[in-house]
């Protein structure tokens, strides 16, 4: 058995997220048992082990004053070795479908087996379609009194609202690194493990706030060895012997020569690039929060890093920009360490005003002059050079063209200008007014975008960031791709390209640009343009 599920809390004192700790000893206590609750929070921070705590709870044979689970009647030994029929969890990845609520509608109906209680907990709840929902929906509004519903969810925001509405909701939040080490301790004793100072405490910080994640890498890390130590939790997640800030310190000296040497020393070393570039951002974020007396997760004998670099705040954000933007880009990198050594030459060459001026990707875009600018516009004729309508790029005019060659090409920007209004604001702006054109030529085009994200424009390309690899087939394959770059025309007023950039995991729906919902007609009608009619049979 995996040291996760081992290890995993078994009574509500042991949840280590205090306020869930709180909230569900108040409810406990109070004998007042909601018929359905929603568990809401990212992976890994242990909504379903508390739901099963809770199915304990009301289920218990013998519970404590304080109506803790006694774990030793037949009811709590069942659920804990999950044998309990009355305790039902369902996968709603795998189970999505109104059948299969409709089923699950018919089962409820039945008393339970012998506990007190049937206890259903529908994992990722918000993947069950439109029609499960409302099917869900009803059984939520009238339960029987012998059920109770946990529903848990790492996109609450997915969910019907009506639905929401009828729950008990308990957020769980990603593990502190304090958090961390408190599930990482029981499983070190419980395992007899010898660990270096410092050692939980790095795994903590490696994982995101995921407690199973962490689990996981003290798991992998404890195979055959006697003591584990830091330099194995660093060399487990890909930074070895490298030390992030030794980079920095580098760039605080504008040493070009050396930080490109360390990048390549980074490189050689086998060091996954995403991994050491999310450190160094880490290691800034917390030197610029330091700076506003904001406390860090930083074990002690570890403080003092960031601030020894002696950089002002606007120097931190700036840096931070540009690894940020480098982190987008190194998932596409030809060359792997191209984007950080771009950093390096900028940060280190490019002078303070450039450093300065740089701004996030998503909002903001390179003029076509090569400059940045805060609001998108059509280029101005006294912006560049006039257009050259016979390679349709722009630059210099010649000292040789005759007048009235270059009156025509003004005419023609002119003409350009002219049909293409104005779009003042920020990039998200253009890529919505994108969107809305897009839709007034094809719906179908439209439904996929609305799953995108602008990154920038470089020159002529127009970068969309995209997280499923289907969409991204479609945007990129004609007459797709056509459609978009006519529109975007339209909206920018000069000639771009779509390039679009996969992101390396899918993204929640709130991240994305804010456009509202469309009515399901419409989005029926988007699927069957893009997948073919729908076989009424096969509709639900």
């Amino acid at each position: 058995m995996t040291l996760y599920l081992k290890y995993r809390p078994q009574t509500i004192e042991q949840l280590d997220i205090a306020e869930v700790r709180r909230e569900l000893k108040n409810i406990i206590g109070s004998g007042k048992i909601p018929h359905a609750f929603l568990f809401a929070g990212p992976r890994g921070s242990g909504k379903t082990s508390a739901a099963r705590i809770l199915a304990k709870a009301v289920n218990c044979e013998k519970p404590k004053k304080d109506g803790e689970p006694c774990n030793k009647c037949d009811q709590c030994i069942s659920i804990t070795k999950g044998r309990s029929l009355d305790i039902i969890e369902i996968d709603a990845a795998s189970h999505r479908g109104v059948e299969d609520i409709r089923t699950l509608r018919e089962a409820v109906k039945l008393s339970p087996a012998g506990a007190k209680k049937k206890v259903y907990i529908i994992d990722e709840a918000h993947m069950l379609t439109t029609e499960a929902s409302n099917a869900l929906l009803k059984t939520l509004e009238e339960p029987p009194e012998h059920a109770i519903f946990i529903l848990a969810t790492t996109a609450p925001e997915k969910l019907l609202d009506t639905i929401r509405s009828r729950c008990t909701i308990l957020t769980f939040h990603k593990a502190t690194v304090e958090e961390g080490v408190k599930a990482l301790t029981r499983a070190v004793k419980g395992e007899d493990l010898k660990v270096e100072k410092g050692v939980l405490e790095e795994i903590a910080r490696s994982v995101d706030g995921s407690f199973r994640e962490a689990h996981k890498v003290l798991e992998q890390l404890s195979f055959g060895k006697k003591k584990i130590g830091v330099e194995d939790v660093r060399k487990l997640v890909a930074l070895g012997e490298v030390q992030p800030a030794a980079l920095l310190a580098l760039l605080t000296k504008k040493d070009t020569r050396g930080a490109l040497e360390e990048i390549d020393n980074v490189v050689a070393k086998g060091v996954n690039l995403r991994v050491y570039t999310s450190e160094i951002v880490g290691i800034l974020r917390r030197g610029l929060l330091g700076r506003f007396g904001v406390e860090t997760d930083l074990p002690a004998g570890k403080a003092g890093i960031e601030t020894e670099l002696g950089l002002d705040v606007e120097e931190i954000k700036s840096l931070i920009k540009l690894f940020l933007r480098a982190s987008l880009e190194l998932p596409i990198a030809v060359i792997p360490q191209l984007p950080l050594e771009l950093v390096a030459i900028q940060w280190c060459e490019g002078g303070e005003e450039d450093s300065q001026s740089i701004r996030s990707p998503l909002n903001s875009s390179p003029a076509v002059g090569g400059t940045r600018s805060r609001g998108l516009r059509p280029a101005s004729v006294g912006d560049s050079a006039p257009l050259d309508p016979l390679s349709n790029k722009r630059g210099h005019r010649s000292s040789t063209a005759s007048s009235s060659s270059v009156e025509k090409a003004e005419e023609l920007v002119a003409r350009e200008q002219t049909s293409a209004p104005k779009i003042e604001g920020t990039l998200e702006d253009m890529w919505r007014e994108v969107m809305r054109r897009t839709k007034e030529k094809n719906h179908s085009i439209e439904a996929l975008l609305r799953a995108t994200r602008p990154l920038g424009i470089e020159g002529n390309v127009l970068r969309i960031e995209v997280f499923y690899q289907f969409h991204k087939e479609r945007i990129e394959s004609d007459p797709y791709r056509k459609v978009i770059e006519n529109v975007a025309v339209e909206v920018l007023g000069k000639p771009v390209r779509i390039s679009c950039f996969l992101s390396p995991s899918p993204k929640r729906a709130a991240d994305l640009v804010n456009i509202a919902s469309e009515v399901e007609e419409d989005i029926v009608k988007a699927a069957e343009e893009i997948f073919g009619q729908v076989p009424k049979d096969l509709e639900n």
